[in-house]
């Protein structure tokens, strides 16, 4: 008899715990949101102690998607990644060439959002980015040079890390539609080689569209 009713009890315990349990993951899923995100960008250097050299935006994009979770009703925290083809004009002595870089990029982001007009949502977002440069390469009229190629010495004119903070401004509609633009600058020096005597910051501005699936 105790024996029957110990694992009527324990048959109890064990169906709640599951209940609860599954009730939670389905709380968590319910959180989590995402999709696809592309962009146009436009991306230079702040430059220093390069005398003559001039960095000017030029006209890229990016593609990628986007994964969060919503902490609460207004905040979330968020990742992006993305890939990034990018291209910044230099200017030394009325000689003009172009910085063309690939790379991949995850941007973390706290993000706010607020209901405006029925189910659209403002949303605002800042926080810190790391990437990884695949490719980088200038071109001034027919001469072509691989910034990431070591020269004799084993040196590079670039390396391909950085890393820097952004911020992010988006309007989403009610049908998950997003409309984005986010300003990130780099708080480290691009170059390898010449660091110890100039640097370069990289920066750019995007503007894209995204589409948040929902649950």
């Amino acid at each position: 008899m105790k024996k029957s009713v110990m694992m009527a009890v324990l048959a109890i315990v064990l169906g709640t715990a599951q209940a609860e349990a599954q009730g939670l993951v389905k709380n968590l899923m319910g959180r989590m949101y995402g999709g696809p995100k592309v962009e146009a960008n436009l991306s230079g250097f702040f430059l220093s102690d390069i005398p003559g050299v001039k960095s000017k935006m030029n006209v890229g994009g990016s593609v990628g998607g986007f994964f969060g979770f919503r902490v609460t009703e207004n905040f979330s925290v968020q990742e992006d990644i993305l890939m990034h083809y990018q291209v910044s004009q230099l200017e030394q002595d009325g000689k003009k060439g172009d910085l063309s870089y690939l790379g991949a990029e995850l941007a973390f982001y706290a993000v706010g959002h607020w209901n405006v007009y029925g189910n659209n949502r403002l949303i605002v977002g800042a926080g810190p980015f790391v990437g990884y440069g695949l490719n980088a390469k200038y071109k001034m009229d027919d001469n072509e040079t691989d910034l990431y190629e070591k020269n004799g010495n084993g040196d590079k004119v670039f390396q391909p890390f950085s890393v820097g903070a952004g911020i992010m401004l988006g309007y989403e509609l009610g049908c998950g539609l997003q409309i984005n633009a986010s300003y990130k600058i780099g708080i480290l020096d691009q170059l390898d080689a010449p660091k110890d005597k100039a640097s370069m910051l990289p920066s750019r501005i995007s503007l894209g569209v995204a589409y948040r699936f929902r649950k």
